[in-house]
Parts: C-alpha cells; sequence; structure tokens
C-alpha cells in the first residue's frame, strides 16, 4: 500500500495479539496519545510494539501525541444526558456535585466565556450556548441532544484560548518519548512556528533531537499561520474532529484539501486523522460515506491516515484496520494522486528527485534508493511517482521514521559506504522484482564530481 495506515494505541488494542494481528495486516505506526493513562502505560505500549517490531522484522513508527493546551472536563459519575432546549451548568470543579452540572477543573475557560458564545465537546457531538454568567457557573443551554461523559476535550468555536503551548504533563510525555526512542511527537494545538521551536529545543536538550515533530493543524490561528508551521515541521496532520469544532462542519473537506496541498507543494508529509472510520467504534462495518471519504484522502496523496478512537477504544478495532486495508488496495491502483510541481527556485537535492522518478516513470521502473538520513527518499515520495520505491538505510530510525511516508517500502542494509550500500540494496530487492522489471538505483545526492544511478534489468539465468 502507498498511502500507510497508522492505528493507536488504547484499551481496545493494547494487547501483544491485537498489535501483532494488525501489523500483519498493513499498520505502519502506532500512536499512543499522552491525554489519556500514565507514564507506566506509555513505556509498557512502546516497548510492547518494538517486541512485536523485532520479532516480524518490520520497521515500524512509534508516535507519541501530546496533550497540549486543551481543556478537558472532569469527572462526571455517570454521563450526564440533555435534551435539545435543556440547559446544564459549567462550574469549576474536578468532579460534578450537582445533576445537570458540568465539571470542569481548569477555571480559566470559565474566564474567557461570555453570553453567545458556542462550547463544543467530543468533537462537536456535544454544542451549547452560553446564555448567562452567573458569579461562578456558567448556564449553558444544549444546540443538540447531547450526552456529556468525563474527560473530552471542550472548545470555544473560533476561539483560540490562551494557554501554554506545553503543559507540565507534555514535558513528562517528552521525557518518556525521548528515552523509548519515539520516532515522532505530535504537538497539538499549534499556533504558530515559535511553538514547534519551543518542542525542537526540548529534544535537543534531551538528546532526542531527531525525532521528528507532527504538527497538528486544528484551530483558526493554525490556519493563519499554515505556512510558516508547515515549513518548521516534519510533518503535518489534519485533525479534523478540533477543525469540524472551530469551523462549519461544511468547510472541513475544504480546509482538508487547502492543508493537504499546501504541504505536499512545500515538500511535507501530511497525514489526515479523526473519524476515519468513526461508526466502527460500534459497528463491524464502515458506512458507504466513510469510504468515499478515504477514496478522497487518496486521491489528494496523504501520506498516511491515523485511526483514534476506531482502534483505541472501538469494539472492532482489527477489523476496522482490515477495511481500510481493503479500500486502499481496491483504489490505489486506479488513482495517481496530483504531481507537485517543481519550482523554479528549487534547490540540486529537489531536482535530483525529481528527475530520478520522472526517469522511473519513462521506464516503468521500480526506484532503489540507499540512504543514510532519509532525505532524498522524502523528496522522492514529494513528487507521488507511479511505481514503487525501495529505500535502504543502515539506520533501523531512519527507516522507522520513513515507514509513514507515501510509497515507501523500508529495506535495512548493515554498509555505511553508499556504494556499498547501493550493492546489498540491489542484492536483497532482486527476488522482490520481476522478470524483465527495470530498476532504477541510486543514492542520496553527495557533493562529489561523479554521482552514480544504475539502470538494470532484471534477468535470471
Amino acid at each position: 500500500m502507498r498511502t500507510k495506515i497508522i492505528a493507536t494505541l488504547g484499551p481496545s488494542s493494547s494487547s501483544p495479539e491485537i498489535i501483532s494481528k494488525m501489523v500483519d495486516e498493513g499498520v505502519s505506526a502506532f500512536r499512543i496519545n499522552f491525554s489519556h493513562g500514565e507514564k507506566d502505560d506509555w513505556r509498557r505500549l512502546a516497548e510492547l510494539v518494538r517486541e512485536i517490531e523485532e520479532e516480524k522484522n518490520v520497521h515500524l513508527a512509534l508516535i507519541g501525541d501530546l496533550s497540549g493546551p486543551s481543556i478537558r472536563l472532569g469527572s462526571l459519575r455517570e454521563p450526564l444526558k440533555l435534551r435539545r432546549g435543556e440547559r446544564a451548568y459549567l462550574i469549576e470543579s474536578e468532579e460534578s456535585e450537582a445533576p445537570s452540572t458540568i465539571p470542569v477543573p481548569d477555571g480559566r475557560i470559565l474566564q474567557q466565556l461570555g453570553e453567545g458564545h458556542i462550547l463544543l465537546m467530543d468533537d462537536g457531538r456535544a454544542a451549547f450556548r452560553v446564555e448567562e454568567v452567573k458569579g461562578d457557573k456558567i448556564v449553558l443551554k444544549a444546540l443538540t441532544d447531547a450526552t456529556v461523559s468525563s474527560r473530552k476535550t471542550v472548545v470555544i468555536q473560533g476561539k483560540d484560548l490562551d494557554l501554554p503551548a506545553v503543559t507540565e504533563r507534555d514535558v513528562e510525555a517528552v521525557k518518556l518519548a525521548a528515552e523509548e526512542s519515539f520516532d515522532y511527537v505530535g504537538l497539538s494545538y499549534v499556533r504558530g512556528s515559535s511553538d514547534i521551536m519551543m518542542l525542537r529545543g526540548m529534544l535537543v536538550s534531551l538528546g532526542a533531537g531527531s525525532t521528528g515533530i507532527i504538527a497538528k493543524i486544528e484551530t483558526p490561528t493554525a490556519l493563519r499561520k499554515l505556512p510558516e508551521i508547515i515549513e518548521a515541521s516534519d510533518i503535518v496532520l489534519v485533525a479534523r474532529g478540533d477543525l469540524g469544532m472551530h469551523f462549519p462542519l461544511q468547510e472541513v473537506p475544504r480546509l482538508q484539501e487547502r492543508i493537504v496541498s499546501e504541504s505536499l507543494r512545500r515538500g511535507k508529509p501530511v497525514i489526515v486523522a479523526t473519524q476515519i472510520l468513526g461508526s466502527m467504534i460500534e459497528n463491524p462495518v464502515p458506512t458507504r460515506s466513510e469510504i468515499v471519504d478515504v477514496v478522497t484522502a487518496i486521491r489528494e496523496g496523504v501520506d498516511a491516515l491515523m485511526l483514534t478512537g476506531e482502534t483505541a477504544v472501538g469494539r472492532y478495532p482489527l477489523e476496522t484496520v482490515k477495511w481500510l486495508k481493503r479500500i486502499l488496495e481496491t483504489y490505489e491502483p486506479s488513482i495517481h494522486p496530483p504531481k507537485t510541481e517543481l519550482p523554479e527556485t528549487s534547490e540540486i537535492g529537489d531536482r535530483f528527485a525529481y528527475g530520478i522518478t520522472s526517469l522511473a516513470e519513462s521506464l516503468n521502473a521500480v526506484i532503489a534508493v540507499y540512504t543514510k538520513s532519509g532525505r532524498t527518499a522524502l523528496r522522492m515520495a514529494r513528487f507521488r511517482p507511479q511505481t514503487p520505491i525501495y529505500v535502504a538505510s543502515p539506520s533501523i530510525e531512519v527507516l522507522r521514521k520513513l515507514s509513514i511516508i507515501w510509497g515507501m517500502n523500508p529495506i535495512l542494509v548493515g554498509s555505511r559506504d553508499y556504494n556499498q550500500g547501493l550493492d546489498e540494496l540491489q542484492e536483497k530487492i532482486m527476488s522482490r522484482i520481476n522478470e524483465g522489471k527495470i530498476i532504477v538505483l541510486t543514492y542520496g545526492l553527495r557533493e562529489e564530481p561523479l554521482h552514480l544511478v544504475r539502470v538494470i534489468q532484471v534477468r535470471r539465468s
């Protein structure tokens, strides 16, 4: 599969058996949501993924997702069910104290609410209008039938909260991500490049400077500063759940298309997340509209699709992965994502990658590239060639990071010399390529007078 599958781990998918079967079905990366659980839980899941990775001799990316400056509800003794038009009271508290009260431990959101504000919870499934601010409580009117449950994120529609980019809990999570060699850290509620640079500085100070940063686009501010965020990050993520709480739902597809196209134009990989197959949290089969949604993302050329609640808390985590794989395998062969144009100001590395992918496509050839840093492979993926890409590296860390990039087939080699590495790559892929097929082999462009590009045709004696 060219488009990669990322699965979120949680209560429904924390066993070795489920994780192992997900890998068998094509999952390339696992996300651990630092908003839930504690350090021991996160560490156990990370170690489990690494054990399965070694057992199956594959390369899996580990993604740690920071909570970020979000406001979450406190604890309700039982879910609060409201009909449209009914009223409830938002209070500053760790837990609900009386019927129809909704607790929020962080009182800063109460200070930023005013009459007429729209308050959204649970990815927009529950919507309320602020009717009145009465001292230490906020009177809310339900705009929809709603079920309010513990620990859900709260958003003021169209308004960014003035909160620190990284919380104390996030700091502990980043430390664990560095200790356990996570490949990527997802930064929530990004408001600009300075937030990304702050996180990168933290990672460098912890000896994890090579860890990639995934910038989650989910707020009005992030959209206003989209170009600078794309440039500063390693991967961009379209967080449709929060986008759908800040913007009218009918705008979300247009926003997704804009974020994806802008990211790819600038040479950055992009992930789409939230409610990919959301109905499968409760049902064993997706809806027709969800299948169309996935196909739309494939057409846009996204690098990966991230399953969240479907695999973390859903009733059918493995079936969800199987369905997503089935959709990808059915439609990818006939879909050609839009190709990124090569700007006239492109540096030589981009021009080289464009030339190799163009040559391979004109010959209907397989691409095989040896890389130490992964940059050349990333550049080639940017141009979405309609031919397989095998990428070899002596670095497991590089291969793990590349495992969620569009079209990549990672291969571990032992040599750290470019020419020897190319020989090893050629030897390893020959058995995978059909008789008569052409292979274009090369390595990352270096500042040397001679660069080797091999064009060979598979012949078996």
